[in-house]
């Protein structure tokens, strides 16, 4: 499983900056880092709840509608066991671990497109 580069923000960013980094790399989510580490993610979900909220987009740091306890998966697992995570967290990111360190992040999209499209018509 190769994961995308990983596009981060610290929590402390504004919610602007990062829905900048969204448009400009085209992208879902970004992970979001503190001093100890991974703190969370910042998807279009959570964006979208701020703008519900009204939230100041220029004002409002990201650790105020980031999701916390980012879910990760290791760089060895299988398509099947980023599956599974997905579905028991109830997420579309992963952040994936090397060896304690994040190298990236794969998406519920990323995993569609290695299934491929051979799926029978619905």
């Amino acid at each position: 499983m190769k994961p995308r580069r990983i596009i981060d923000v610290s929590k402390n960013d504004s919610l602007r900056e990062a829905a900048r980094h969204l448009a400009d790399d085209d992208i879902g989510a970004l992970a979001v880092f503190d001093a100890t580490g991974p703190a969370g993610v910042l998807s279009e979900r959570d964006l979208a709840r701020a703008i519900a909220d009204d939230a100041d987009l220029d004002r409002t740091p990201v650790e105020e509608y980031m999701t916390l306890s980012p879910v990760k998966v290791s760089a060895t697992s299988g398509v099947g066991d980023a599956i599974a995570k997905l579905n028991e967290y109830g997420v579309r990111h992963l952040l994936v671990d090397e060896d304690g360190e994040i190298i990236g992040m794969i998406s519920m999209r990323d995993i569609m497109s290695l299934l491929g499209t051979n799926w029978p018509e619905l």
